[in-house]
């Protein structure tokens, strides 16, 4: 399947019959953020060192110090990830940036994944070549793909949850059943992504328990439904099919390039979904969810979003063979799908009828 821009848009646009992200607020709290290391022999980088890597913009949170030293964690012990990690004390401050995720799993506001095991029963694909790489290389792909697969795991509970919210409003049959797709397409991603990650680390990854916070809450507010809609798959979804396309296009191993062309296809349809589903949510809701919606395309075409976690530690030639987008294409990506997709759509969407 092609992905661009320019297909999404028209696509999108006629969806919506235009053709003939995380908590605000700037709470400080305290937390961990691990760097990998390549040597365990040698002491962990300093709290300066450590911080010209950590300090900056994230999924929801920025991180604004490096508080104390590293603490250093092997790869033997269960931590879920494939090498050696120093650990550090931070500082984060939650921010309003639209983060693309995908479609997250929230509660209370916050991004809410299980943690990776040492353990099988998820990983299933085709597993990449890892002939050539080193361990350095592998740990960092591991650590990266590990990452990824969390965030599909937490996307089945999302859809999920978000199948249930729209039979709450009384969504058509079209819409829900199209949301239980999307969940057993997310199994699907989830899989395929641990295989990979297991691949490359050499060892078993799984997710552990999800840590579901008693009761599951639904959202009983159509307008508030309608505004986490729009931000997460209008444009969250809509982002990340055209980054996987962009991965894709430059993705040599071939286990890894039939991830990304599953993913870019799928995520489009699940892009599709969030767009019909505000189309219908601004249709049998009042002025209040039109207006909502309106105000989660003009923050993002104010503030931005900030792109997924991009992928560190290894050249940029052995990241894009395997599948991880360099930072400059990523970026450039992200700036051409909201001026070309979603601002255009958004304003479709969210237009007063005359």
């Amino acid at each position: 399947m092609h992905t661009d821009p320019t297909s999404l848009r028209l696509r999108f646009l006629a969806i919506l019959g235009a053709l003939p992200l995380a908590a605000c607020g700037g709470e400080r709290f305290e937390s961990e953020a691990c760097i990998s290391v390549a040597d365990p022999t040698a002491e962990c980088p300093t709290v300066a060192e450590a911080a010209a890597d950590l300090v900056g913009v994230g999924c929801g949170t920025a991180i604004v110090s490096v508080d104390g030293e590293g603490v250093f964690t092997g790869a033997d012990e269960d931590t879920g990830f494939a090498g050696d990690r120093c650990c550090y004390p931070v500082t984060r401050k939650e921010v309003n940036n639209g983060c693309v995720v995908g479609r997250p799993y929230y509660e209370g506001g916050q991004l809410v994944m299980a943690p990776a095991v040492r353990t099988s029963g998820w990983a299933g694909g085709r597993r990449p070549s890892v002939a050539g790489l080193s361990a350095e290389e592998r740990r960092v792909l591991a650590d990266a793909w590990t990452q990824d697969a969390l965030i599909e795991h937490a996307s089945v509970a999302a859809f999920a949850r978000f199948a249930l919210e729209l039979m709450a409003f009384g969504a058509p049959a079209e819409l829900v059943d199209a949301a239980f797709a999307a969940g057993r397409d997310e199994v699907r991603h989830a899989r395929l992504t641990f295989a990979l990650a297991e691949a490359y680390a050499g060892a078993p990854v799984a997710p552990a328990a999800f840590p579901f916070g008693g009761a599951i809450p639904l959202e009983r507010d159509l307008a508030a439904l309608a505004a986490a809609t729009a931000r997460e798959g209008c444009i969250g979804e809509t982002v990340v099919a055209l980054l996987a396309a962009e991965a894709l296009a430059a993705t040599e191993d071939p286990a890894a390039r039939e991830v990304l062309a599953v993913i870019a296809a799928d995520e489009t349809r699940h892009a599709e979904l969030a767009w019909k589903a505000v189309r219908w949510m601004i249709e049998a809701g009042d002025e209040r969810v039109r207006a909502a919606v309106a105000a989660v395309f003009e923050d993002v075409a104010q503030n931005g979003v900030t792109p997924p976690d991009v992928t560190f530690g290894a050249p940029d030639g052995v990241l894009a063979a395997h599948g991880r987008i360099r930072p400059e294409a990523m970026r450039s990506m992200v700036d051409r799908a909201l001026a070309e997709v979603v601002a255009p759509c958004g304003l479709a969407a969210t237009r007063k009828a005359a």
